[in-house]
């Protein structure tokens, strides 16, 4: 058991037993850094694939309006309702090892069928199409991203995590990077339907990465005369919805991943708003076109500046301040951009603001919120955090975008005065952030106690 001592990331009378490293010092041997290159080459590219997707996803929400936007949020959210216990089901069933090429063969299978759909049906499907794409895309980057942190937590050691958590991190990273310029610069000459065929070439080249994983990890355990990892899990399908209401605990955690919801999808609603505003005059796929080149620059931002914050800032911020403090900057972040865009709500304010904000919950946020997970059992780390990255989180997106549309549509209130109501909900979710630093130390010290 991990002592707080042992934690080179946490602050003076706080602890945890995982946190993002500033270098992968003492590696740990062979096994250990075939994980760390392995593990950053498959995040390379899951993110590469997602950053080529997503700059559709949001063109297609500032086409639609707020009114479709906030079906679309509903939508998903069921979706989310019926995939999760299937998932969970599947995670109690099966070793992992059959488990992601199952689903990697799913949603390369699905991108096909997309590809065929936007191409080749008549223009009046497209706009289902489209629709369906909103919905998948939503569940493809929460499924795929949580289910790989899930299944590199089981390869690593508490010790290892802390070690290179961050450069598999990084490594995505850099994914994304590559997959935000990739869309910009061919979303123009091949248009938006064939960039669909660019990540289902990557989620290929994914599950070929994850067999040499899967391989090296199989080895090591048997060379080591230690329980295979990657067992299914067990337990009840509904497990994952129980947990976070017997803990207080991964209670904290989803609520903190509802106030995530509510900044976020409160700015994503303002930001379809102005960039269809800014766009609208060019024509309709003309205004697709561009409004994709500029989803696909901001990602390209957004990792620029995640990078800096993933490999010099996070680790510095838990090392010196502490997980709960950690946990405030996304909060204070958003609470800072959205007054900025209450004062100027331009299409150059809403980039600036996107890209901080993004940042700060991809390269700071995220990291912490992995650290939280990482005293919780094996169970409850594929249950129930798929079940607070999925279920909660469009749940929450779903609440917000349907009051965000009333409130706008219904009530008649300005972008303006919801961006100054939801100022105060920013910093009530800053003091949560410090309590669930405290809990995480409550946590680890009844660990090291039994």
């Amino acid at each position: 058991m991990a002592k707080e001592s042992d934690n080179p990331y946490a602050a003076p009378g706080e602890s945890s037993v995982a946190a993002t490293p500033q270098q992968p010092q003492d590696a740990g041997g062979g096994y250990e850094q075939t994980v760390l290159w392995l593990g950053a080459t498959w995040f390379f590219f899951i993110l590469f694939s997602y950053y080529v997707l997503r700059p559709i996803r949001e063109q297609i929400s500032s086409t639609y309006g707020t009114e479709n936007l906030s079906w679309l949020f509903m939508a998903t959210f069921v979706v989310m309702l019926v995939a999760i216990p299937i998932y969970s089901v599947l995670v109690g069933k099966f070793h992992r090892s059959r488990l992601v090429p199952s689903i990697y063969v799913f949603f390369i299978f699905n991108l096909i069928l997309f590809w065929v759909g936007m191409k080749y049906c008549p223009p009046e499907f497209q706009i289902w199409v489209s629709r369906a794409f909103f919905i998948w895309i939503s569940v493809y980057g929460l499924f795929i991203v949580s289910f790989f942190w899930s299944v590199i937590g089981d390869m690593l050691s508490t010790g290892q995590g802390r070690r290179i958590f961050g450069y598999i991190a990084g490594g995505g990273t850099l994914g994304g990077l590559v997959g935000s310029q990739v869309a910009g610069r061919l979303v123009s000459k091949i248009g938006v339907a064939n960039l669909l065929l660019i990540p289902a070439g990557l989620l290929l080249a994914a599950l070929v990465v994850y067999w040499f994983l899967e391989r090296s990890t199989s080895r090591f355990h048997q060379d080591a005369d230690q329980e295979l990892s990657g067992k299914a899990t067990g337990g009840n399908p509904f497990a994952g919805f129980t947990a976070v209401f017997k803990s207080r605990y991964l209670l904290a955690i989803c609520c903190y991943g509802l106030f995530m919801a509510t900044c976020g999808t409160t700015v994503y609603f303002q930001q379809s708003e102005i960039v269809k505003a800014a766009y609208e005059h060019l024509g309709e796929e003309p205004a697709k076109e561009a409004s994709t080149e500029y989803f696909a620059n901001i990602n390209f931002a957004v990792s620029l500046v995640t990078l800096l914050m993933q490999f010099v800032i996070v680790g510095l911020l838990m090392k010196s301040a502490g997980l709960g403090i950690t946990l405030t900057v996304l909060p204070i972040a958003y609470a800072l951009g959205i007054g900025c865009l209450a004062l100027w709500p331009s299409i150059e304010v809403l980039a600036v603001i996107t890209v901080i904000g993004r940042a700060a919950e991809y390269g700071i946020a995220n990291p912490a919120r992995e650290v939280l997970f990482a005293s919780v059992n094996r169970e409850d780390r594929y249950k129930a955090k798929s079940f607070i990255d999925t279920i909660v989180r469009r749940g929450g997106d779903s609440v917000v975008g349907s009051i965000y549309r009333g409130l706008r549509e219904t009530a008649g209130l300005a972008m303006t005065t919801l961006s100054w109501i939801i100022i105060p909900i920013a910093m009530a979710w800053a003091v949560l952030g410090l309590y669930i630093g405290q809990e995480n130390k409550r946590v680890v010290d009844e660990q090291e106690n039994q």
